[in-house]
């Protein structure tokens, strides 16, 4: 079995449709499962026509050149050797990057997969909880949440192993559960073929909920960016902004809540992305809680289901790093 060692380092990135985050993995402590990940970097996706650029760019700022291995983690489905990402013009063909960048070892998994993996390897203070509950070990564990897209996954252990489970469930038809938010769903569907949980939950999305929730009591939106919207919202400037962002926020609660009895999520649900941890507090004081348990005869199953915020920036680095790591002893 090969050895991963601090004589070989290798690279991590955690590519969107957004940004592009990459570091240098260089040692892992045993002891206390905890990895050093250095050189981090950030890049706008844009500034690049594909994942072998973006590397290559990063690759220029370490001293260390000869770099023989790495885990990308993409936002997009990951079957077989050719991978598109969703929310980003990038085909990859794993053999032709491999070969071209010049790694012995390339491994590539799914955005939210990577986000999963990291769930095992955060610290405490890494986490902010929502929901108490209780959760039950060795049960599956639900990875979600909204960024340039929405992404699902699930953490499950069989035979005292622990796997992944890369799914596209923001792609799903989202359902509405009050009058409000059919409305609103509604009013989406004049535009979109599909009114689907991304559509709604991501950076876009709450720009689009914006405007429809505008449209729906023909009032005027004015034309914000989601940061703006965001911003005023959390500094209580916008009513309009706040209102948003509060249906925003019990909305996906209720999302959560579908997807944790989806899933079967008794031993809990991490919630990630880059959008949540910005607005941590107006989340945790925010109607999701009761939104995510109001399950009618199965909210006793969700009351005791453990809901944390992730505020760890770089989780899907760390679960890149885990995979690349434990693809060595598997």
């Amino acid at each position: 079995m090969q050895q991963l060692n601090n004589h070989c380092p290798y690279i991590v990135a955690d590519i969107g449709g957004t940004n592009a985050r990459f570091g240098l993995v260089t040692t892992f402590n045993k002891e206390n499962q905890q990895f050093t990940v250095e050189n981090q970097q950030t890049y706008p996706s844009a500034e690049f026509d594909g994942v072998e650029q973006a590397v290559a760019c990063y690759r220029e700022t370490l001293d260390e050149k000869s770099i023989e291995g790495a885990c990308l983690a993409v936002a997009g489905p990951v079957a077989g050797e050719r991978i598109r990402l969703t929310n980003l013009n990038w085909d990859i063909c794993v053999p032709s990057t491999r070969r071209k960048l010049g790694f012995s070892n390339l491994q590539i998994i799914n955005d939210f997969a990577a986000y999963a993996y990291a769930i095992q390897y955060l610290e405490q203070g890494h986490l902010r909880t929502i929901n108490q509950g209780n959760g039950i070990k060795g049960s599956p564990i639900a990875v979600l949440g909204p960024g340039t897209g929405f992404g699902v996954a699930a953490l499950v252990t069989q035979n005292h192993r622990v796997n992944v489970l890369a799914s596209e469930g923001g792609h799903m038809s989202l359902a509405a559960n009050t009058a409000l938010q059919a409305a609103i769903k509604e009013q989406l569907s004049r535009k979109y073929s599909l009114v689907s949980v991304e559509r709604v939950f991501s950076g876009p999305g709450l720009r689009h909920l914006y405007h429809a929730l505008a449209a729906v009591e023909g009032r005027t939106a004015r034309q914000l960016s989601t940061a703006e919207i965001s911003r005023h919202a959390l500094a209580g400037t916008d009513e309009m902004c706040q209102r948003t962002l509060a249906l925003f926020c019990s909305w996906l609660g209720g999302v959560t809540g579908d997807l944790a009895l989806a899933l079967g999520a008794r031993g809990g649900v991490f919630l990630g992305g880059g959008i949540l941890p910005r607005i941590a507090d107006f989340l945790i004081d925010s109607d999701f809680k009761r939104a995510f348990r109001a399950k009618d005869q199965m909210s006793h199953y969700l009351e005791d289901i453990p809901v944390q915020l992730v505020t760890e920036g770089n989780s899907a680095l760390l679960g890149a790093a885990a995979w690349f790591r434990n693809s060595f002893e598997h």
